[in-house]
């Protein structure tokens, strides 16, 4: 029988224990849970499980409580990661979820929403309603992720048709890329992304203040990465890339209409993916790639990259304490929803 053990945990501590995860993603990061501590409203709360002596599993959960009540939501997003490198099965993974089940739901009250780490099918023998949860009626996430282990000429190769001719139009213009993980480099990039996502006047829950903490709190050798792209010593378009364990991601990009006229976001990607490369990553993930989400411009511009898409399990829950909690479950699946 596992058992859940809370406490804290320093960033280094945390990075070690996910470094034994092949599941591991930027959102059960330390540094990710600090910054939306930061953001308002949630605290972190970081558990390990054990089987004996052996670390099983670990999670990173944001709560929010119920002013007054007791209660409130628990958010575990992607995780527990149960996976590690040298191989379990997935009754881990079922044992992990009848823990969260037992401490969050059962002891504490408390509405537990979890995203799964992993694709459908990996746990063919678990039924998560046997751990007490069910099905939330929100589909799992969605991206694309290209192989940084094959050769270069491969991955240029394998770009779609018309994204390559963008990029090699770009390559031919008179831009100037700069990148690195300077303040003065983010400051300019988070400077521009303000002004993007408020000329845009769209949603995300990528915000200037949420990346802006997780820069901070991120250690040095893995602070956030920035590539801008320079037309007569102008900004036109940048990109930022978010780097753990062997994996990388995109996070953000932004553009002005001369970055588009010129095709600076595929060049920005592609000097991104051979940095990566050059450094040893193994995978590079275009960061939310869903046919029914994404905006189709968007959606267009990171499939042209060609990578091999994915979809995570979908989302499960399970609800406690009373009429308050399904309150807090009703707000939280209406603003999923929306």
């Amino acid at each position: 029988m596992s058992k859940i053990e809370i406490r804290d945990f320093s960033s280094s501590e945390w990075d070690a224990l996910q470094s034994r995860f092949g599941d591991r993603s930027l959102v059960q990061d330390w540094a990710y849970g600090e910054a939306k501590t930061e953001d308002g409203g949630w605290r972190v709360e970081r558990g390990v499980l054990h089987s004996g002596q052996e670390i099983t599993s670990i999670f990173q959960a944001l709560i929010r409580p119920i002013p007054v009540f007791s209660g409130g939501l628990v958010w575990i997003n992607r995780a527990p990661l149960w996976q590690t490198t040298t191989g379990q099965g997935p009754e881990v993974y079922g044992e992990a979820l009848h823990q969260l089940y037992s401490y969050y739901v059962l002891e504490r009250g408390m509405y537990l929403r979890l995203a799964p780490s992993h694709v459908p099918g990996e746990t063919t023998i678990l039924d998560a309603s046997t751990c007490g949860l069910q099905d939330a009626g929100m589909s799992g996430w969605a991206s694309t992720v290209l192989d940084l282990t094959r050769a270069q000429d491969d991955l240029r190769a394998g770009l779609k048709q018309k994204w390559r001719n963008c990029l090699n139009k770009a390559e031919r213009a008179n831009l100037e890329i700069a990148s690195g993980t300077g303040a003065d480099l983010f400051a300019e990039f988070l400077e521009s992304y303000r002004a993007f996502v408020g000329g845009r006047g769209f949603t995300t829950s990528v915000t200037p203040d949420l990346l802006a903490g997780l820069q901070r709190c991120l250690p040095e050798a893995r602070k956030l990465k920035v590539f801008t792209a320079y037309l007569d010593g102008a900004p036109i378009a940048s990109a930022l890339i978010a780097r753990y364990g062997t994996a990388a991601e995109y996070l953000a990009g932004t553009s002005t209409d001369a970055g588009r006229k010129n095709n600076a976001g595929q060049l920005l990607l592609w000097r991104a993916l051979v940095e990566l490369q050059k450094t040893g990553f193994k995978n590079f993930d275009l960061g939310g790639v869903d046919p029914e989400l994404t905006a189709p411009g968007v959606l267009q511009f990171k499939t042209g990259m060609n990578g091999v898409p994915y979809r995570l399990a979908p989302e499960i829950e399970a609800v406690g304490g009373g009429l308050i909690q399904r309150l807090v479950r009703w707000r939280v699946s209406k603003a999923r929803a929306a």
